[in-house]
């Protein structure tokens, strides 16, 4: 099924939003050459884009949180970007895609943007190439 659009990991939203971060130009690349006509935000990346803004992870650009909300704003403004509820099936593909058991607490969010992507028909777009283990995931790793 062909993708309506891509939904960001945060490590992405972050990359495009930080000129000085590690991956900003790759990230530019892809939203320049190609992103999918929609961007999408889950609840779930959006507390993560807000939460990485106002960490130290940040550096000396780190945000305050009525900044990083201004941020997010920025990036909802876009007409290509968009907001999108939980789609229809989640919870049934979360929990098979628990099922194996897997070791790593950071399992936990990539299982659910997998399942996000693949019952919404996005692709998922990040830097993490653990995500390439899912089976039948639409999913572009940005090198």
């Amino acid at each position: 099924m062909p993708s309506s659009g891509d939904l960001l990991d945060a490590n992405v939203w972050l990359a495009l939003a930080a000129e000085s971060h590690a991956h900003h130009q790759r990230a530019a690349a892809y939203w320049r050459n190609e992103a999918a006509p929609v961007a999408v935000f889950c609840r779930v990346m959006q507390m993560a884009f807000l939460r990485h803004l106002t960490n130290k992870i940040m550096g000396n650009q780190v945000l305050t949180m009525a900044s990083a909300w201004d941020k997010l704003g920025d990036f909802m403004a876009l007409p290509e970007v968009q907001f999108r509820a939980e789609p229809f099936g989640l919870e049934e593909q979360f929990g098979a895609l628990c099922r194996p058991g897997r070791i790593n607490s950071s399992f936990w969010t990539d299982a659910y943007l997998a399942a996000f992507a693949t019952c919404a028909g996005l692709r998922l777009v990040t830097f993490e190439r653990g995500f390439a283990g899912f089976m039948g995931l639409n999913v572009l790793i940005l090198h």
